[in-house]
């Protein structure tokens, strides 16, 4: 355990890294250290859901900043004005689809206004930004293992160069109770739950947020847990570190398919990718509804997978106008660029979607607004 401790630590180019269960684990584990309960953790509102109740279990307030429609991360501008309000503890960037944001800018940010940042690796392993990587920035970073870059079932991080940071973090993990492998089935459960549940709520215009209330004691119950030698014991984690390369430029490989089939223009709008870890290709259907382009493929035949976010200020600070993430959620769809399947099967790929836009672009404006409830359960990406 130790030995991964050091190696992780390195390749980052952290001093002291904490292993957690999981990636929530290690966010809350974070804000712990961080040692400032009532802050508020400032998170983007389009974003998976699970890693903000992380602020809730660290005693935290939630608060989100819109986003941007050129790579889908933080607004600087909206990150500025909720920073001026003053209670503001910590920034935590989560580099949508892999593409990491502007940290210097944030950095500067946070000295500003005295808050800390905190990078949520979960989906950037691998990338890079003003030539460091993705988790060497801020005070702290998280990384998340499970069913992320590195394909495992098991594992998170905390990475940071302040001792006390890491001191807290760790006595947080230890206290806890035992990571339970059986469990793993029971927590995808509730995940597939509480989004398709909130996926009712949200279509209700969020009257019904009470239903989500007992999700916050099942998760805190189902996800957090201590981590220990003989859950590393056998690990195949510094191996698959090994390949995060190869991974990286397999995916690279795919995406230039899509870039070459697809092209831009029309409906299609290609999301900035520099320096990504490419964990999805992020394209909008400029003026189309996503969840309705899927339920229209699907019934032309085709099999697409969406990979993205909602936006979920709602099920935690309801009010605020969040206008680009409005749109994220609304046209984003992110390809998938899984390293498993052949590079000549991406260009069928490619080509069958290019194609069900254009087709769905025509029918559009004759199809009646669609029902969403239930369908953020389409937009697992991963579980942290």
């Amino acid at each position: 355990m130790e030995h991964i401790q050091s190696v992780l630590a390195a390749h980052f180019g952290r001093r002291y890294c904490v292993l957690t269960n999981r990636g929530t684990t290690a966010l809350t584990a974070a804000l712990h250290g961080l040692n400032r309960p009532g802050a508020r953790a400032l998170f983007p509102a389009v974003m998976c859901s699970i890693p903000v109740f992380s602020a809730v279990f660290a005693g935290w307030r939630t608060g989100f900043a819109d986003v941007n429609l050129d790579d889908a991360n933080f607004d600087l501008n909206a990150v500025e004005q909720e920073l001026k309000k003053g209670d503001v503890g910590a920034v935590i960037p989560v580099h949508m689809f892999g593409k990491p944001d502007d940290m210097s800018a944030l950095e500067a940010l946070g000295r500003r206004y005295g808050a800390d940042v905190v990078e949520d690796v979960a989906l950037s392993m691998g990338s890079r930004r003003d030539g460091k990587p993705a988790g060497s920035f801020g005070r702290i970073s998280c990384l998340s293992f499970v069913r992320k870059m590195l394909p495992l079932e098991m594992g998170g991080a905390v990475l940071t160069d302040d001792p006390d940071v890491a001191r807290r973090a760790q006595t947080f993990v230890n206290a806890l109770p035992p990571e339970v492998p059986a469990r793993r089935d029971e927590i995808l459960s509730a995940m597939k739950a509480f989004h398709s549940l909130t996926g009712y709520v949200a279509a209700g215009g969020w009257i019904r947020r009470e239903l989500l209330a007992p999700f916050e004691n099942e998760f805190r119950r189902l996800l957090l847990a201590s981590s220990g030698p003989r859950d590393w014991s056998g690990s195949i984690i510094l191996d698959e570190l090994k390949k995060l390369p190869d991974i990286l430029q397999a995916r690279r490989a795919r995406a230039e398919v899509y870039e070459n089939a697809l092209g831009e223009g029309g409906a299609l709008v290609a999301l900035n990718r520099t320096g990504s870890s490419l964990f999805a290709y992020p394209v909008r259907l400029r003026g189309l509804a996503a969840e309705d382009f899927l339920a229209f493929s699907a019934n032309q035949g085709y099999t697409f997978k969406r990979i993205a976010y909602p936006d979920i200020h709602g099920i935690f600070a309801p009010g605020g106008t969040f206008p680009n993430a409005e749109t994220v959620e609304r046209e984003m769809v992110g390809l998938p660029l899984d390293d498993d399947q052949p590079v000549s099967a991406f260009w069928e790929y490619a080509e069958d979607f290019r194609r069900a836009v254009e087709g769905y672009a025509q029918a559009a404006p004759t199809r009646r607004p669609m029902d969403t409830r239930g369908k953020l359960e389409l937009r697992l990406g991963g579980v942290s």
